[in-house]
């Protein structure tokens, strides 16, 4: 007798049972860590050490209320997508979430433009902080260390720490969390009380009388906020290695949002003081490292060191963090037939995913020091920034529309009108305005190419929907289906 894998579609022997077939491990991470793994993937240092000059160039002093609005349009989404990750856990995250929350074709699609997002995330916070430890060494001490052979450097202990299993990531993960937030905090705190707050900071920082662009200035600086806050739902692809995942997930999504926030505002508004309104306004955007001046000012020459030793610290937990999240998502999509089932393999000694993770590190060689020697390190940043955040716009945007979707067709007892509608909507509208103030009017170099390729990336993604409903379509169909516990219980049932 031969049955039929209900996620790669290939035969299987009668002798082995769909129960046997190795597994990603099951029950190791609890919530602290699957809160730390969001939080990690936000970068907390790097998400305001990098961002900030960028929000800057076009919000001014006003970058505070940019990470404010930012939070709140985070935290509406991160319970939106709570409300899915209670009945769906899965590998997959949003692919999963919208092939079973609207449709298999949707679940694709978003699945694609997620690719724009946690693949490329090892190369958004390594290359530009490559940069940075390359300069502040020649600068220091009069070592050259390339930013190429630190990224290359990086994205190998990536591939190792990652291919020996997510104990030892999370462990890391949890490391590098706990270093850069007691850095940045102490820092804040010694700000705070040698300089106190003055109101002119405060009018400065959250109101529009601290950007000289106004309102559209502050929605383009926000891309950027948002940007920071990503990461969130990184927690998501977790779920079939997490205790209690429903439960777990949902809140910890939740959780690392709120907790992130509160330290963008603490840390935010602590620059703020100790940098100045007016040279934020005029300075900053054009300072290679407005956060070294920041320190030093505090703390002394040891300032710039302690910076910079958060900053690598924050870069390396972030790639980390959005390593072991994308890795995931790919090796769900290998296990359910739409990308290659190679994918789908998990290594027989150290049940994580070889073949993906090999995958991912050789995206981000390939991109990473693409995008570096073309556009600059700096470069880099902002147009992948701009790639990452308007991609995310589309998954987050999907994912709230299926949460009214979703509830309607298979847990309508369960709605909740504030949570299923209002929330959900909301999050939309404030999306989308940020969208509007994202291509209107059009950036320049390097950042109108990066909508572009958002736009063309959409497309390619349709047509491959297409192609996979007329070639493959049990296996398009097959992710609606891919959900922890639930396909496990049915392949019981069937034995």
């Amino acid at each position: 007798m031969v049955r039929r894998d209900q996620d790669t579609g290939e035969d299987r022997g009668s002798g082995q049972s769909a129960l046997d077939e190795p597994r990603l491990r099951e029950n190791v991470i609890g919530l602290p860590a699957a809160t730390i793994q969001g939080i990690t993937h936000m970068a907390p240092a790097a998400g305001i050490i990098l961002s900030v000059p960028f929000i800057a160039s076009f919000a001014g002093a006003a970058f505070p209320l940019a990470y404010m609005l930012a939070l709140i349009v985070t935290l509406i989404i991160a319970t939106s997508i709570g409300q899915l990750a209670k009945h769906l856990p899965s590998a997959g995250g949003f692919y999963s979430y919208l092939s079973r929350g609207i449709n298999p074709s949707m679940g694709f699609l978003t699945g694609w433009m997620y690719f724009l997002y946690d693949p490329l995330i090892p190369c958004l916070c390594t290359v530009y902080v490559g940069a940075l430890v390359e300069n502040t060494l020649q600068q220091l001490y009069g070592l050259y260390f390339p930013w190429y052979v630190f990224t290359v450097i990086v994205f190998a202990i990536l591939a190792a720490l990652t291919f020996f299993g997510i104990r030892l990531s999370i462990e890391s993960i949890i490391f590098f969390a706990a270093v850069e937030v007691l850095i940045t905090l102490a820092l804040s705190v010694t700000i705070f009380a040698t300089q106190g707050v003055s109101g002119e900071v405060l009018r400065s920082g959250f109101t529009l009388a601290g950007t000289p662009q106004g309102f559209h200035g502050l929605l383009f600086g926000m891309i950027f906020s948002v940007l920071a806050f990503t990461g969130f739902e990184s927690s998501a692809p977790l779920a079939e290695e997490t205790r209690d995942p429903r439960r777990t997930i949902k809140w910890a999504v939740v959780l690392s949002t709120g907790l992130q926030g509160i330290y963008y505002l603490i840390f935010g508004l602590a620059s703020l003081i100790a940098y100045g309104v007016v040279a934020t306004i005029e300075r900053m955007p054009e300072d290679p490292n407005p956060f070294y001046q920041i320190a030093n000012s505090a703390w002394g020459s040891i300032g710039s060191i302690l910076i910079l030793l958060a900053l690598v610290n924050s870069a390396f937990g972030c790639s980390l963090a959005g390593q072991t999240a994308g890795v995931r998502v790919f090796y769900k999509m290998g296990t359910v037939g739409v990308l290659p089932s190679s994918l789908g393999r998990l290594h027989p000694r150290y049940r994580t995913p070889h073949v993906a993770i090999a995958m991912q590190t050789l995206i981000s060689l390939i991109v990473g020091l693409g995008l570096g020697f073309w556009l600059t390190p700096a470069g880099e940043f902002g147009f992948l920034g701009v790639l990452i955040t308007v991609g995310l716009i589309f998954v987050y945007g999907a994912g709230m529309l299926a949460v009214p979707v979703f509830y309607r067709r298979e847990h309508a007892n369960e709605i909740n009108p504030l949570l299923t509608y209002v929330l959900p909507i909301l999050g939309i509208a404030m999306l989308a305005l940020v969208l509007y103030g994202s291509v209107i009017p059009l950036p320049d170099f390097p950042l109108n190419i990066a909508l572009l390729v958002d736009g063309v990336w959409l497309v390619l993604g349709v047509v491959l929907v297409f192609i996979l409903g007329r070639t493959r379509p049990r296996q398009l169909m097959a992710g609606a289906d891919a959900i922890f516990g639930q396909q496990r219980e049915e392949v019981e049932e069937r034995l």
